[in-house]
C-alpha cells in the first residue's frame, strides 16, 4: 500500500472535511472495481498492436478513476457539496465559490491582524 496523501494544515482544518482512505489508490476507493493490468515487456522487445491497446485502455482506465478521486475529494473538502451531488460542473463551480469565500475571509483576517497591530 503507498503512503496516504495528508492535505495541508488549512484543508484538514476545514469543517466538514473527511480525509480520504488512501486517496492515491484508486482500487481502495471502488470496491469491485476492475483494473486492465498493463502489458510489461522486456528492454528491447515491441509491444504488438492488441498490447498496446491493452496498455491504452488500462491507462485511460486510470486517469478516469484518478478524475473520480479528485472530484470525491472537492466533494469531502467543500462544505456546501453532498456525496449525491454528482455533476462535475456543480462541483467545479460551487468549489470556485468556496476558493473564493475562503480568499475572502483570508482578506478579513489579515486586516484584523493589521488593525490589532497599531
Amino acid at each position: 500500500m503507498r503512503p496516504m496523501h495528508h492535505p495541508p494544515p488549512s484543508v484538514a482544518a476545514t469543517p466538514g472535511f473527511i480525509p480520504p482512505e488512501d486517496s492515491r489508490d484508486p482500487d481502495a476507493r471502488r470496491p469491485g472495481s476492475s483494473r486492465t493490468p498493463r502489458v510489461v515487456k522486456k528492454k528491447g522487445e515491441l509491444l504488438t498492436e492488441d498490447e498496446k491497446k491493452a496498455n491504452h485502455i488500462a491507462s485511460e482506465q486510470k486517469r478516469r478513476q484518478n478524475i473520480r478521486v479528485g472530484y470525491d475529494q472537492l466533494i469531502q473538502i467543500v462544505p456546501t457539496l453532498t456525496p449525491s451531488q454528482r455533476s462535475e460542473a456543480l462541483i467545479l463551480q460551487k468549489t470556485v465559490e468556496y476558493i473564493r469565500y475562503l480568499l475572502m475571509e483570508r482578506e478579513i483576517l489579515e486586516s484584523q491582524v493589521k488593525e490589532a497591530g497599531h
